[in-house]
């Protein structure tokens, strides 16, 4: 399907970087349609990843999330700095969030995370053969268990609504399906 949107003209609604902006487009979807206030949101990129320890179990963490209000189950992940590479970034925040550094690094995919308003893009990764390599020290104000389990007992995890956020059951969703496929 051809894409005919055309951004005639684009402003800043409201800024607060580098986190959050918000800003209105006016679009023109054909000859006879034209979308005068348009909105999107932009917040910063964000990279997940599901790194599997070198005896098969899968790293972990289980702390308190405030955008849902409670205690879930998380992935190692983070923002990317500006200018950072995803892979980077993913190497770092797994190092920072749980001391562990991983012999590979696979990427699963870019994705937006809303199809109209944008939101957020994340990357998501699979990483293996990961060891503990020093302390964790991530400087995050959340305080973190970080536990060890088996891939059954996530998916039970996310079945049970352990795991509260889109974007760590998508994370082990795709993971979950790179291991099926490869």
């Amino acid at each position: 399907m051809e894409n005919n949107w055309k951004t005639l003209s684009e402003d800043t609604v409201f800024a607060a970087e580098p986190y959050l902006k918000v800003v209105r487009q006016k679009i023109q979807i054909d000859e006879e349609r034209v979308i005068d206030d348009f909105y999107q949101i932009h917040l910063r990129p964000f990279v997940i990843t599901v790194p599997f320890m070198e005896n098969g179990n899968v790293l972990i963490m289980r702390q308190y999330k405030h955008g849902v209000g409670r205690t879930s189950l998380t992935f190692p992940g983070g923002f990317a700095d500006k200018g950072e590479e995803p892979e980077i970034a993913c190497n770092r925040e797994l190092l920072e969030e749980t001391g562990v550094k991983a012999q590979t690094t696979h990427c699963l995919g870019e994705f937006t995370d809303n199809g109209n308003q944008r939101g957020c893009v994340g990357t998501y990764f699979l990483q293996t053969g990961c060891q503990r390599i020093q302390a964790p020290d991530s400087g995050d104000l959340e305080e973190m268990e970080i536990l060890e389990m088996t891939a059954d007992e996530i998916d039970k995890a996310l079945f049970s609504g352990e795991i509260a956020i889109t974007h760590h059951a998508a994370a082990w969703s795709l993971a979950r399906l790179h291991q099926q496929i490869s």
